[in-house]
């Protein structure tokens, strides 16, 4: 089965899912997809965490980096956004019907 994450690229000003073959998401996971060494998450609701850069809105770099709003709050650097493992407490993909869903619902509600 295919797993999915969500990104979003402030660069490129896209939000689109991405392949991501692991039952779960590490820290090393995350530095590399979201390219810092810091990382913060957000919990969208119960089920869904937005990773984010922890040190973008702070070091200046938003001008390089890149931002993005979803409703009143912004983002600097690259989103990634995963399901969360109740039980285990890990952040996890998902299938691809619930990557192109999350897609579809967040897409009129991001601003670059």
């Amino acid at each position: 089965m295919n797993l999915f994450v969500v990104e979003i690229e402030p660069r490129e000003k896209s939000i689109k899912k991405v392949e991501f073959n692991k039952e779960s998401l590490g820290l090393k996971d995350m530095y590399s997809s979201l390219e810092c060494d810091m990382v913060e998450r957000v919990s969208l609701n119960s089920e869904v965490d937005l990773w984010i850069d922890e040190e973008g809105g702070i070091n200046g770099a938003s001008d390089k980096i890149g931002f993005f709003n979803i409703g009143e709050y912004q983002f600097v650097g690259k989103g990634l956004i995963c399901g969360i493992d109740v039980e285990e407490g890990e952040s996890v993909p998902f299938i691809e019907d619930e990557a192109d869903f999350i897609v579809n619902e967040l897409k009129p509600k991001i601003t670059f």
